[in-house]
């Protein structure tokens, strides 16, 4: 356990270069592009474009209504689903680094996790001009959205740490956390909304952990005050992902190097 401290300790201790390489990782995915990375920002309005008056009108729900759930809900989830797929393939990715530099492992998910706050920042770009149109609820309780990232940030970095392992050691499990993630967005409130349910219908929506995190962060950005049990499942959920993962690693740190 000592060790497993260390480790993590090493990893954020090492915040520039995990910092650097994630930085790098996304100017090399848009090397020699005009836009770079605001194409991100693009394909994220693009999306919100197409389906904001096909799915409002589906559901109908006025775009005032609809659209910022969309908006947060598409761009939260775009987190989510970075994280843990790019996490998946972490250790592999990051081969000619583990066989040649003793970095502690958890390094190459704080690189991942760091990336895709890169990506989700240039996705909150396009928020603004949502709520331009469509004004949210302004208040206070748009500050707790830093204490909700967070709590998202050590459940998905965690959750990270457990699918780069179990990934690693087993090559068949990536596509199948793939095929998951993508299960997950159809039954995760993104593109629906909760209220459309009924309450036994919402009882099994809120089994799905990624439920409460994306109404977690969403709410918050809209003004909204999630309620305690929103606060304390969440939390509950990161620190049991963080006790699974802090137990797998440390059963596995010395193997890794050998499995890649």
């Amino acid at each position: 356990m000592d060790s497993l401290t260390s480790e993590i300790k090493r990893s954020f201790m090492l915040f520039s270069l995990w910092r650097t390489l994630a930085w790098n990782d996304v100017l090399n995915r848009y090397r020699r592009s005009v836009l770079g990375p605001f194409w991100i920002t693009i394909s994220m309005a693009t999306t919100l474009l197409a389906m904001g008056p096909l799915y409002g009108s589906l559901f109908n729900l006025t775009l005032a209504n609809f659209l910022p759930h969309l908006c947060l809900g598409l761009i939260f989830w775009s987190l989510c689903t970075g994280v843990i797929n790019e996490s998946s393939t972490a250790f592999n990715d990051s081969a000619h680094f583990i066989r040649q530099i003793p970095l502690p492992f958890p390094l190459y998910i704080l690189r991942v996790t760091w990336r895709q706050l890169i990506i989700l920042l240039h996705n909150l770009t396009v928020v603004p001009f949502v709520m331009l149109v469509y004004p949210p609820n302004w208040s206070w309780a748009m500050l707790l959205l830093i204490p909700a990232l967070l709590i998202t940030l050590v459940f998905l970095s965690s959750v990270g740490l457990i699918t780069a392992i179990l990934c690693t050691r087993y090559r068949d499990v990536a596509p199948i956390i793939t095929s998951v993630m993508t299960l997950l967005f159809f039954v995760t409130p993104i593109i629906w909304q909760l209220s459309l349910l009924s309450v036994e219908q919402q009882y099994f929506a809120r089994l799905n952990p990624f439920t409460h995190f994306i109404e977690l962060l969403r709410g918050t950005t809209l003004g909204h005050y999630p309620s305690l049990m929103e606060w304390g499942l969440t939390a509950l959920f990161a620190l049991l992902a963080a006790v699974i993962a802090s137990t797998l690693i440390s059963h596995t740190h010395k193997r890794i190097a050998y499995w890649i």
